[in-house]
């Protein structure tokens, strides 16, 4: 089941219990943020989610306000023992601005693949997401994010019942699961 949480949804200047831009998703045990404004790591504290989870960050572009939060983000990753790689994603120039943001967060436990946006419109496979990419009108290069989760075929109970399927193992074949019995 994905999971959707808007964890800020403030512009330019954090308020009083109103963050600033990013949302998360969570997918059978992976995380994928959008935006990481200011206060990120406080809202996925407040909503009870982990930062261990995060395996892609897109960024819709560089105004402070959605990318901000990256830096501490990223450092507290690391002290969650995080060691597997984090994929970022984001507008052309994206290593050379998250390069700026580490200097204050310069050693990590675990690597950082860039995946630079430069098409109008691309489409990247990761972490179980197929993660939609466009162009969208900003005063500075901006992308929106459409998250696809394809699910699986459709069960049909009726059907099982006449081929003689064990009612046991509906629920796993409803899945997508393959079962092989004698």
């Amino acid at each position: 089941m994905l999971e959707v949480c808007l964890l800020g949804t403030g512009g330019m200047m954090p308020l009083p219990n109103r963050w600033l831009t990013a949302l998360m998703t969570r997918l059978n045990g992976s995380s994928l943020l959008i935006d990481c404004g200011e206060g990120t790591q406080v809202a996925i504290r407040e909503k009870g989610w982990s930062f261990h989870d995060i395996d892609v960050i897109c960024f819709t572009h560089y105004h402070g306000d959605h990318i901000s939060g990256l830096p501490g983000l990223l450092l507290s990753m690391g002290n969650a023992e995080r060691k597997e790689p984090v994929t970022l994603i984001g507008p052309k120039g994206l290593e050379r601005v998250v390069g700026a943001l580490r200097t204050i967060a310069p050693e990590l436990p675990f690597t950082l693949e860039f995946h630079e946006l430069t098409e109008a419109e691309e489409t990247i496979f990761c972490h179980g997401y197929e993660i939609e990419a466009y162009k969208v009108n900003h005063n500075v290069l901006c992308y929106g994010y459409s998250v696809v989760v394809r699910r699986g075929g459709r069960f049909f109970p009726e059907l099982a019942a006449e081929h003689n399927v064990p009612q046991k193992f509906w629920n796993r074949l409803q899945k997508g699961e393959t079962i092989e019995e004698d």
